[in-house]
């Protein structure tokens, strides 16, 4: 018999965090590809916020 996938890990980063710390606590093993889809997810959102981060700088450059 073979485990399911848990859900993607979703919201802020605490929230990830303490959910894939749950699964590791539960003793889940956790298949690579779920992991990866995770990191992909976790480094898009940062790429998003890290752009933002620029434009809100950048908007309060005197030119």
């Amino acid at each position: 018999m073979t485990e399911t996938e848990p859900a993607d890990l979703a919201g802020t980063p605490d929230e990830r965090a303490k959910r894939l710390a749950q699964l590791e606590t539960e003793g889940r093993t956790l298949p690579e590809t779920w992991l990866r889809r995770q990191l992909a997810s976790a480094l898009a959102d940062w790429a998003a916020d890290e752009t933002q981060l620029d434009i809100v700088t950048e908007s309060r450059v005197d030119y």
